[in-house]
C-alpha cells in the first residue's frame, strides 16, 4: 500500500519500521512521516468511541479521560497564558475538544465553541456549552461562523487527513486570525533517541508524526505563517508515565497495571514534565 504524502501528495516514500503491524514512513520529498495506511471519512466516528477516552491503553488513548480532568485543565491554564501573550480574546473553536476542560478554562472574554466525533466526551463538554458543541468530525464541521482563534491541541496527528483540517480552519478563522495547535515533534531530541519506542509513534491513535519543518510546510501550504515554536510543560498521572513506558517497552503488563493504578485515586497523582518533545505552535492567517 502506498499513501501519497499528507503534506506534499507526493507518492513516493521510504519504509523506516513498523509498528503494531503498521508501516512507519517517511516521504521521499519532503520528509514528512506518518502512517502508510489509507483510512475512510467514517474512522473518527469509528475509532475515537468511549474505549479510546477510558481503558483505551490498547488503542494509544487514555486510562481515563475524566479521571485526569486536574491533569487537563493545568495544560489547558499553561495553554490559555501562551495564547494571551498574542490575543486578548474573541470567538474561539477548539477541534478535538474531548470533555471540553480546556473551553472551561476560558476567562469571559472568549466566546468558545468546539467539535468532538467521540459522543460520549462530547456529552460531557454538553453538559455546559451546550449545542456550541458540535458531535462530530472537524472534516464534517460546517458553519457560517468565523472565529477569533481556532484550536488543535493534541488533535492533528490524529486526523486522517490534515491537511484537509489546516485548510478548514484556514477558512474559518477571520483575516489575520489565530491558529494554536500542540503535537509531538519527531525531530526532537526525545524522539530521535528513542527511535521506535518513542511512546508518540503509536498508530493507529497518531497517524501523523510531525517536525518543525513538516508542520510548517503544511501550514505555508495551506495559508497560515508560523509566528512562535514554545514547548510547554505537560501534567500527566502515574498512570499515563506507566502507559508511556508500556509503549516503549513493549510490555502489556504495564499497561493493564496503569488502567488498575488509574481506577484508585491514590495513585492519581499529577506529574509535571519537560522533555520537549511536544511542540505548540502559533500561526497566522495570511492572504490566500
Amino acid at each position: 500500500m502506498k499513501r501519497s504524502c499528507p503534506i506534499c501528495e507526493h507518492s513516493s516514500s521510504e519504509l523506516m519500521f513498523r509498528k503494531e503491524g503498521f508501516d512507519i514512513v517517511q516521504c521521499s520529498v519532503c520528509r514528512a512521516r506518518y502512517v502508510d495506511l489509507r483510512l475512510d471519512d467514517g474512522f473518527a466516528a469509528d475509532f475515537y468511541t468511549d474505549d479510546f477516552f477510558k481503558d483505551g491503553y490498547h488503542k494509544y488513548g487514555y486510562v481515563d479521560y475524566v479521571a485526569d480532568a486536574a491533569n487537563h485543565r493545568r495544560m489547558a491554564a499553561g495553554a490559555i497564558r501562551f495564547m494571551k501573550r498574542h490575543v486578548r480574546g474573541g470567538t474561539l473553536l477548539d477541534v478535538g475538544c474531548a470533555a471540553g476542560y480546556f473551553l472551561e478554562s476560558l476567562g469571559p472574554e472568549w466566546d468558545p465553541y468546539g467539535c468532538e466525533p467521540c459522543r460520549g466526551m462530547a456529552e460531557i463538554a454538553r453538559k455546559k456549552f451546550g449545542d456550541r458543541i458540535a458531535v462530530i468530525p472537524f472534516e464534517e464541521y460546517r458553519t457560517d461562523m468565523r472565529f477569533d482563534v481556532v484550536t488543535m491541541w493534541d488533535s492533528l496527528e490524529h486526523v486522517v487527513e490534515p491537511a484537509q483540517c489546516i485548510a478548514a480552519a484556514h477558512g474559518l478563522l477571520k483575516d489575520s486570525g489565530l491558529l494554536f495547535l500542540r503535537t509531538p515533534d519527531a525531530g526532537s531530541p526525545a524522539a530521535k533517541l528513542l527511535g521506535k519506542s518513542w511512546y508518540h509513534y503509536g498508530p493507529p491513535g497518531h497517524l501523523h508524526f510531525f517536525d518543525r519543518k513538516s508542520i510548517t510546510t503544511l501550514l505555508r501550504r495551506h495559508g497560515f505563517r508560523v509566528r512562535r515554536v514554545v514547548y510547554l510543560p505537560r501534567y500527566v498521572s502515574l498512570s499515563e508515565v506507566l502507559i508511556n513506558l508500556g509503549a516503549m517497552l513493549g510490555s502489556r503488563a504495564l499497561k493493564d497495571l496503569s488502567a488498575k493504578l488509574a481506577r484508585s485515586s491514590r495513585w492519581n497523582v499529577s506529574i509535571p514534565y519537560q522533555v520537549f518533545d511536544e511542540m505548540v505552535v502559533m500561526a497566522s492567517k495570511e492572504a490566500f
